[in-house]
Formats: structure tokens, sequence, C-alpha cells
């Protein structure tokens, strides 16, 4: 047996099992989650937030407990037992109370992208037979909006205490835990009591819409609980640790880890003002660990770069780094003390980034390696609740998604001449299906359990996965070779000034399959280095360089042919991965307007054709 993962043989299916690295922390529900951590942290911080002045102020898992239980008394009094209810707004304390509150015995949770314009708003709420909806009060304007000719909607409550509507279909979360706590001091015992049915559906999820029609995963108790005891044996984490909650609630990637294991495991859960307040959110609430997707741990790698080359002390950190890996060779570790001072800016107590979402490149994590902090890469999907696999402390491997979890099963379906063929999923943490869609359902998951999952990959001889990107967007050349736009971003995202990247397989006239890229210009990174910013031709020739260095490392076939620069961020979901589709979309339009092709089109901006 391997480290944490056990391989075998079934039905001609080579399958990696993960056994667990430590022993598992096991849960049977959400709601026995809940009560557990109240009775086992008590009086600890849960949650850590500003108030409306700025100040940092807690919630105890006591509190939340108690809220929680309030709440959902006060629910089921106004007649929401076992109906649909949905949730949007920004990450915050009562998302979660009203989250709980929900799935914890009144009835099913439609967590919704806080993104939404109003006419998708609706339209969830009709597809998913919503009759209640918690919103933060950036969103009360729409709902007053959306109250005027909605007969579905029995109640709107804000998170926030509200006085700018009458409308009693409109109700405040506070006040409903104040009534909540009258009912139950009164020995109203109707959500405390209630049992929870494990098998059933508590949690609608609406995926991030990178398809024209969004799909309703559904999700239980049971499928969420067996995620949370999965990862519980390959990530450690202590109830002294903080995690900032940056990801989006809605998304099962946060609401899963950032929210559920964190909360089983005793942590303290920070909710961060913003992507452009991470910096300084890492050092105020003294975060030590960070769920995120790759997007943002390179942008706190190319900072941390950049402040190295300002200051003029590259050479010494890489004389430093050097000293560092050799003592460590001989089982030395002094990283957190050479490289103090630059944990002093990122954050003293960061220790551990858990990433997932899209791929990470390699020299980011063996980079942030070398001065001490930790990244493990993952991968997982909302219809596996999510978490699917992840390097761990005993088994890390840049560059790979690491060995399954606890309990869940991987196989390669149809594997080629390298080993690569769709990886398959089963386990306790597989959805119960689409929602209204058993034909879709049917696609994807078969009379075995296996839930097919459109990415392509392969394991190795450890029981580690390598995935290779989606089979959906794999280039397939005219000599029948394959590659992925992933693995062309990585490089192309390592281009000085290069922001983000889009690769594609773009069909010439004469039916030739050819790479082509869009290049996203850092233009402030520009302008901060040159002191001004270089003519369209200037840039052409730097990034037309760069990706000849590329093409130099790559076979004839497999070449960048050409490429178009942009100032616009690519389209992309709240988790930060790209919408293929749109973009490609969006780049096909502008050439069809301006009569032209990805040749003519080359090292020119997209928004000047």
């Amino acid at each position: 047996m391997k480290k944490c993962v056990n391989i075998y043989t079934e039905g001609g299916k080579l399958i990696a099992k993960g056994t667990g690295c430590y022993p598992p922390r096991k849960v049977s529900d959400l709601k026995e989650l809940i009560r557990e951590s109240a009775k086992k942290y008590g009086n600890s911080p849960a949650f850590k937030f500003k108030d409306k002045n700025g100040n940092i102020v807690s919630k105890s898992y006591i509190d939340f407990e108690r809220d929680i239980n309030n709440l959902g008394t006060a629910l089921i009094s106004i007649g929401l037992k076992d109906k649909r209810i949905a949730i949007i707004g920004e990450n915050r304390y009562e998302w979660g109370v009203a989250y709980y509150s929900i799935i914890n015995g009144t009835g099913v949770a439609v967590p919704m992208d806080k993104y939404l314009p109003p006419v998708e708003i609706e339209n969830l709420i009709e597809r998913g037979k919503v009759e209640a909806i918690f919103y933060s009060p950036t969103y009360h304007e729409a709902m007053v909006g959306i109250s005027k000719n909605n007969t579905r909607i029995k109640y709107y409550i804000c998170m926030e205490d509200i006085d700018r509507n009458t409308d009693e279909k409109f109700l405040s979360l506070p006040n409903l835990i104040k009534t909540g706590q009258q009912l139950v001091d009164n020995n109203d015992m109707s959500f405390i009591e209630c049992p929870v049915d494990r098998e059933k559906m508590s949690i609608l999820l609406f995926t991030s819409g990178t398809t024209s029609l969004a799909k309703g995963v559904m999700l239980s108790h049971a499928n969420i609980a067996a995620n949370i005891t999965s990862i519980s044996c390959s990530i450690k984490v202590y109830p002294n640790d903080v995690h900032l909650s940056l990801l989006p609630l809605h998304h099962t990637f946060e609401n899963t880890i950032g929210l559920g294991f964190m909360v089983h495991s005793g942590v303290t859960v920070a909710f961060s003002d913003g992507i452009k307040h991470v910096a300084q959110n890492l050092q105020e609430y003294g975060v030590s660990v960070l769920v995120a997707v790759p997007a943002i741990i390179e942008a706190m790698y190319r900072k941390l770069q950049s402040g190295i080359e300002k200051s003029g002390k590259a050479k010494s950190i890489n004389i430093l780094i050097k000293l560092s890996e050799a003592l460590r060779s001989v089982g030395i570790d002094l990283r957190r003390k050479f490289f103090k001072s630059i944990f002093d800016k990122i954050g003293p107590r960061l220790r551990l980034v858990i990433s997932g979402a899209a791929p990470l490149d390699i020299d980011i994590i063996t980079g942030f390696d070398k001065l001490g902090l930790k990244i493990l890469q993952g991968y997982g999907l909302t219809e596996a609740s999510p978490v699917v696999s992840t390097n761990n402390d005993f088994v890390n491997k840049p560059g790979t998604i690491g060995p399954p979890l606890y309990d869940i099963e991987v196989a390669i379906d149809n594997p080629d001449e390298n080993g690569m063929g769709e990886i398959l999923v089963r386990g306790k943490n597989i959805m119960l299906g689409y929602y209204e869609d058993p034909n879709t359902t049917r696609e994807v998951l078969d009379e075995n359990g296996w839930l097919r999952t459109g990415d392509l990959g392969s394991i190795d001889e450890d029981g580690v996965i390598k995935i290779s990107g989606r089979a959906k967007s794999m280039i397939v050349f005219t000599n029948g070779k394959k590659a992925f736009p992933e693995e062309y971003e990585v490089l192309l995202n390592d281009i000085p000034y290069v922001k983000e990247s889009f690769a594609w397989g773009n069909r010439a006239p004469d039916g030739d399959i050819q790479v082509c890229a869009k290049l996203v210009v850092d233009m402030d990174a520009l302008k901060s280095a040159k002191n001004s910013i270089p003519s369209d031709e200037e840039l052409a020739s730097m990034f037309g360089e760069a990706i000849k260095n590329i093409n130099n490392n790559l076979p004839k076939y497999k070449i960048i042919r050409y490429f178009v620069m942009s100032k616009e961020d690519l389209i992309k979901t709240t988790t930060l991965k790209i919408k293929r589709p749109l973009e490609l979309e969006k780049i096909k339009n502008a050439l069809d307007k301006a009569n032209t092709d990805m040749r003519k089109a080359n090292g020119k901006f997209i928004e000047k054709l």
C-alpha cells in the first residue's frame, strides 16, 4: 500500500482509493457538526469580521449555534418548513447562520452567485421553486424590484435591520433571531429537535454558468459530511488557526472547506474585505490558513518577487535560499527564521495555502516552499461536494493534484498510450444528481456510482493524479496529437507584464489547427516599471520574443502560432475560472467585425482591430 492511497484493479479499471494520512474525524451530518463544534470549542472565536465602524468583532461557537437554532425556529414558525430558501450576498457571518438554519431542520438551501443580475436571480427563483430569500443590504433595491411582480416568494429576509420598506413580505434576520429566541425560551423545539434526513437533497447548487444554462446540482447532508470527513484525513488544521474566507460562500469549494471543515476543526473564520484587501486582512486577522484559487496565489507571488527586486535584496535572498535548501537536505529547517522579514510583510502567521479550481504554476509552489510557505494543490468539482484529491503533508508533488482523499476512488477511463483518459470519481461525496434533469444525470453517473468529470488526467505509480485539462477544451491537432489550453496559459502567464492569458486551437482556412493566444497586458505594472507605456509595436515585439522562447521548448506541431493583446480582463466565473466558450466567442466576434483572421491580427490589440 502506498502512502495515503491504495491501488488496485476492478472491472478492468486501475483504481486509486484514498486511505487517508491522518485518522478521520467523522461527521454524520451538518446538524451534528454544528452541535459538536459548539460543545467542543465553546466560547472560542468561530468568526471574526469588521463592524460598520471598521472594528474587528468576533462570534463564538456557542453564539453561532444559538443564532442558527433561533433563526431556524423562527423560519419554521412563519411557515417555511420544507421550503426552498435562497441566499445571496457577500461572505459574512449572517450568510453562514442563514445557510445552516435552512439545511439543519427547515428546508432546502439554494445558494446564489452574488454577481447575478436581477433577471438571473428571478430565473433561478423560478427554476428552484424558491419561496423565501436571504439577502445582504446591497441587494435590497433589487429585491424590492423583484417583489413587485414575483408571486412565488413569500418572504424577503435582509441580513441586517431594514427600515426602508413597510411591505410585510420584507423581514430582517436580526429580528427573526429575536423572535426565535422567544420561541425557544417558551420551549419551542421544532427546529432544535428536528431530525435531519441525511440522504435527501438539502442543498441545490446552480453551477457557475460556464454554459448558457446552469445545471442544478443536488447535494445531501451525507455528501457534504462525507467530504468534510475525507478532508480531515489529509489537511491538518488546528483550533488556534485563522482562515481568511475570501472565495464566494455560494461555491462548494469555500462552502465545504472554508466554512464546514473549518468549523468542524475549531478554526477561526475571518471574513475578508475583498480581494484588494487580502494583504491587509492577512496581517490584521493573523491569518495562518488560506483557501484560494491560482489567480490570487500568483498575484501574491508576483507582488512578493517585485518587492524583493525593488528592495535590492534579490541576491542575498537567493544566497539564503541556497543555504536553507542545503540545511533542509540534512534535516535542518530554518526557512521561517531565514525569511522572517518576508513573512512579516506577507502575514507572519501564514503557514498553509490550499489551492484549487485551476492549474497553479509549479515554480510558484516551489518558490513559496523554499521560503517556508506550504501550498497544497487539490482538485474537485461541485458534483463531488467538491474535493476529490489533494496533495498533503506526506505526498506533495507540484504539478499534480495529489492522491484521492480518504474513502474516495478515482479511475481513468479508456486511457491512451500515455495513461491519459477521463477522470472518474466514486464515493459518498458524489451528488444525488442534476435537478429535474435525469437524462444529463444518466450521462455522467453510471449504474456503479462512477461520476464522469469531463476532465482528462492520469494516475502515477504512487496513486497521485495529474490533470491535463477539460475534455471539451482539449486541442486536437491534425496529426491526432493533443494539447490543453491550460498548459499554454501557465507558460504565458510567466511572461513579464502578462496579467493573464487565454489559449485555444484555431482552425485555419486550410483546416490546420493552430494554437493561438490572447494576452491581457498588465498596464499598471508596465507603467510602474518603465515610467511610460511602450508603443503597440514595441509590446508586440517584446511578447513575440517571449513566445518564441516558449516555442523553442515545444514540439513543432504544438507551437503558439499567433497572439493578440488586450487591456480587458478575461471573462471569468466567481471562482476566477475562465469562461472559455464566452471568451472564444468574444474573440471571434472581434475578428469577424474587423473582417480579419488571427494571422493578420497577430501582435495587435484586439480592441483596435
